[in-house]
């Protein structure tokens, strides 16, 4: 085993805290700033005069990063361009594009430097980063841009958080065109980037799409079932930039080149030079460099250099990087490719030797590499998510060998994307080696159990930690073996099919509001082991996986209350596996493939009526309103999403003597026509649940709520959703009508049941 270097680590730690504490809002005429370094000057005094030399130089370290970071974030939050931001100032701007814009939820973000900013007769020149926001047409020009061009527009700054590496945020208005073209660097790296996508068009639309991601980090093309099903399976890392993807690049690269005889220092060339393309091509953005500097020290430990330098590298790099870039402290994205690093750095070594007595060495480093990175980085994982992929490992393990030949090739792909169709058949190639990871993905998000819940507070952090260090060293021991490789993977495969539930949960249920994010889904029981199914969430792994844990192998009937992708998102899924006899869906027209996959799986598809009754084994549904499709035209609010929300059925659930008013995203004037064809229909509204409308949003009928006579509120929404549900409106306008309020946001599935005069809940959580 060998020793590793420490001596660096109290540095880095100390810029690292001194990076962090710098950037989260300088201000230097404050007494409490210049008392705080006062303090550790003198410690760091102290110690030098004790004869106590390295704690002076963490001492110094810590000071200097923490003074340094500091005045950068003060002087970049204090210019006049964040003055013109403090009015909320429209300016005619001119900025250089420094990273390719991506689109999220119909915005479109990029990066850049801003040059000029002038407004009502001033004009002010900079140098600063900023970020770039854009929508609708200007968004899809934005799209468009170029990295290293420079750009004139008309903006709207408005301030960034003072913790924010950027100065300022542009609100594109309109975008009068490219006053700069790129160096011829940029130019090029750009257009290999563009090559490699045109590349891929002889390939399925898929692979297409993860190519460019694993490749450059474009994941312009990404969907949102590929984009879940990696984040299911732990394999959301190989779609951006990383150290992790150019370690198992240039693995492929060595393996290549040991294979056709090449020994020594070429070895070290071919390494060095497959880092330069790498670089060229992924572009010299600020992520690039940083997953480069990662990877290359991740490569000491996989036989590049001398694994016994390594951890002293990794702390030098992430020092130098604090010094470089102190808003890296702060970067999600920057600390996960560290811990990877590190385990790749201290375990990965480990778990290659232990494999190595019974495999092969280039299948022993993939997969040592993908072990150690994926248990150095779970806690962190779990502490943004509140999962565990239970399938993470092993994904993770059967992609990595399929990463590097598909970098490679991608990279060729790039390089040769000047020469027109001759670029195609690496691009087809680097298509299919990544093929089986798309397989991957796919299968292990279908797994029951793919990820389990976790609680991310501290303890909860702290135990898993400790936990896949234990992991670690059991699994240097076991992976000696090859016996104890199958017995491995046999547990982690029996663990993916199974859920444990909490002692007693979820007991004799009527009722259960499944946890599935942001959206809906409600099961009300019909039989031991059926229920219907009232909306589906938005996506089928959260919605299969609620069912799994109440034992439910049959849905004859399945109700959309509207067709907002948080409702019917898994609804394709569903229906495919439970094949229920009937679909009832709102008035309208409805998407054309649910009219497809209800005739596929012999159902039928009906429209709800006002007053109709079902019923089927234990469980009853009474509709109460179905207001129509284009019913509202409400000035406050965007028009197409107001009117899909009010479209939505209401109506009374029951089972054993449970009665649950639900009611999709039905708003005030929805839930007025509710309380108007509850009288038209001569219909009580009581109830003993409320499903508070639309996750609990602010825009509530009191009298809906009221007419329902309640004891138990259920707001149905994610877990620091963005858009604040439920609302604190909503919840004092339930509270203050004596009803009890139960969250799955924080309480996981709650499942009711009648006991006595009344009901109770229990949640999973």
């Amino acid at each position: 085993m060998k020793r590793h270097d420490w001596r660096l680590l109290p540095v880095a730690t100390a810029a690292w805290v001194g990076a962090w504490i710098g950037t989260a809002g300088w201000v230097p005429e404050r007494a409490g700033w210049l008392a705080a370094l006062s303090a550790l000057l003198l410690v760091a005094v102290v110690a030098w005069r004790s004869g106590r030399i390295w704690l002076a130089v963490v001492m110094m370290v810590l000071t200097v990063t923490l003074l340094a970071s500091g005045m950068r974030s003060w002087q970049r939050h204090s210019t006049h361009v964040a003055a013109l931001a403090e009015r909320a100032s429209t300016a005619t701007v001119e900025f250089t594009v420094t990273a390719e814009p991506t689109q999220r939820k119909g915005v479109v973000v990029g990066a850049a430097r801003l040059s000029t900013a002038q407004s009502q007769g001033t004009r002010v020149t900079s140098d600063v980063p900023v970020v770039i926001l854009a929508s609708g047409p200007v968004g899809a020009d934005v799209l468009r841009m170029v990295p290293g061009a420079r750009y004139r527009a008309t903006a709207r700054i408005g301030p960034a958080e003072r913790s924010a590496p950027e100065a300022v945020v542009l609100s594109l208005r309109s975008l009068h065109g490219e006053t700069a073209e790129p160096d011829a660097l940029r130019s090029l790296a750009h257009a290999m980037r563009r090559g490699l996508r045109d590349s891929m068009g002889l390939s399925p639309t898929a692979q297409a799409a993860l190519v460019p991601s694993l490749v450059v980090g474009d994941t312009s093309r990404v969907d949102e079932e590929m984009r879940r099903d990696f984040q299911a399976t732990g394999l959301t890392h190989l779609m951006a930039v990383s150290g992790a993807n150019l370690t198992l690049m240039v693995g492929a690269v060595l393996a290549f080149v040991r294979a056709a005889g090449v020994r020594g220092w070429w070895v070290r060339v071919a390494a060095v030079g497959a880092v330069a393309l790498f670089v060229l091509v992924c572009g010299e953005e600020p992520s690039v460099l940083r997953a480069t500097a990662m990877g290359v020290v991740a490569l000491a430990a996989t036989g590049v250099s001398s694994g016994s330098r390594s951890t002293g590298s990794l702390c030098l790099a992430t020092t130098l990087l604090m010094w470089w870039d102190p808003w890296l402290s702060r970067s999600v994205g920057f600390a996960l490719s560290v811990s990877a690093c590190a385990g790749i750095v201290l375990l990965g070594p480990l778990l290659r030797d232990s494999l190595v007595r019974w495999c092969p060495r280039w299948v022993a480093e993939a997969l040592a590499v993908s072990l150690a990175a994926q248990l150095a980085t779970q806690p962190l994982v779990t502490a943004i998510s509140d999962e565990v992929s239970v399938v993470g490992v092993i994904a993770n393990v059967l992609a990595a060998p399929f990463v590097g030949p598909t970098t490679v090739l991608g990279l060729v792909a790039a390089c040769l994307s000047g020469l027109g169709p001759v670029a195609m058949l690496p691009a087809w190639l680097a298509g299919w080696t990544a093929q089986p990871i798309l397989w991957i993905a796919a299968a292990g998000a279908s797994i029951p159990a793919a990820t389990r819940q976790w609680p991310s507070d501290p303890v909860g952090v702290s135990v898993l930690a400790l936990g896949s260090l234990l992991m670690g060293v059991v699994l240097v021991w076991l992976l000696r073996y090859r016996s104890g490789g199958v017995l491995f993977v046999a547990l982690l495969v029996a663990s993916s099919f199974i859920r444990p539930s909490p002692l007693g949960w979820p007991g004799d249920w009527s009722v259960a509001f499944c946890d599935v994010g942001q959206g809906d889904a409600t099961l009300v029981r019909a039989g031991p082991r059926a229920a219907m199914l009232i909306d589906a969430g938005p996506d089928e792994r959260s919605t299969v996986e609620c069912l799994s844990d109440l034992g439910i192998s049959q849905i004859p009937v399945l109700l959309l209350t509207h067709y907002h992708a948080d409702h019917i998102g898994g609804a394709r899924r569903i229906i495919d596996a439970f094949s229920p006899d009937l679909v009832i869906v709102r008035e309208g027209p409805s998407p054309g493939w649910l009219a497809d996959a209800v005739a596929r799986r012999g159902g039928q598809l009906i429209r709800a009526v006002e007053g109709e009754k079902l019923e089927v084994g234990s469980a009853g549904w009474t509709t109460v309103s179905v207001p129509g499709y284009a019913l509202h035209d409400d000035p406050e609010a965007e028009q197409e999403s107001a009117n899909e929300n009010d479209a939505s059925v209401v109506g009374i659930a029951e089972a054993q003597g449970v009665r649950v008013l639900l009611a999709g995203d039905a708003e005030p004037r929805a839930q007025a026509a509710a309380l108007a064809s509850a009288r038209r229909l001569g219909m009580s509204l009581e109830v003993d649940v409320l499903k508070l409308p639309h996750h609990g949003s602010s825009r509530q009928e009191a009298r809906f709520f009221a007419a329902t006579g309640a004891g138990l509120a259920v707001a149905s929404a994610g877990e620091s959703n963005d858009y604040g549900h439920p609302s604190r409106k909503a919840l004092e306008l339930a509270t203050g009508l004596g009803m009890l309020i139960a969250r799955t946001d924080q309480q996981s599935t709650i499942v009711v049941r009648r006991s006595g005069q009344g009901v109770v809940f229990a949640p999973r959580r």
